[in-house]
């Protein structure tokens, strides 16, 4: 590998590891439009049988989390892995540990409210990275955890 294309594969590690951090934190701060600007016009989201199709789907998933009563929660990313399949498109996978509540913190408990495997294909258009396919598979729930928010 040249030196060019080592810095390209570096270059597109920390743009895809950023979309990753950058998707935790405005989860986490409720940032719906900034959220939802990470992923493409034609996005699919899936956690179990939640199926969110477009950005507008995934606007109003996570407009309704939020919606009356708030929503506070941290998501923990980690083992990003990244294949690069072509310049415009990479697949990932990672582990995301999430802490979740209804209302405003503080709250006195700190259980794990979710640990979840996140499997991402990635697309780059015109120079930025996008979610393009983000599916969620649980492998640990907390007991009072009944499913993912907004299924049907």
């Amino acid at each position: 590998m040249t030196d060019t294309q080592q810095l390209q594969a570096l270059a597109t590690q920390m743009a895809l590891t950023n979309l990753n951090n950058a998707f935790t934190h405005h989860l986490d701060n409720n940032h719906i439009d900034d959220l939802v600007g990470l992923f493409t016009e034609d996005a699919l989201y899936t956690h179990g049988a939640r199926i969110s199709e477009g950005r507008d789907a995934i606007r109003a998933l996570f407009a309704g989390r939020v919606a009356g009563k708030g929503r506070s929660s941290r998501h923990f990313i980690s083992g990003l892995q990244i294949q690069v399949d072509n310049p415009q498109q990479a697949r990932g996978s990672s582990t995301c540990l999430t802490f979740a509540a209804d209302g405003e913190p503080p709250f006195n408990f700190a259980d794990v409210h979710l640990v979840a495997d996140f499997n991402d294909v990635y697309r780059n258009i015109d120079g930025q990275w996008y979610i393009q396919e983000r599916h969620i598979k649980r492998i640990f729930a907390a007991a009072n955890n009944a499913g993912p928010v907004g299924q049907k």
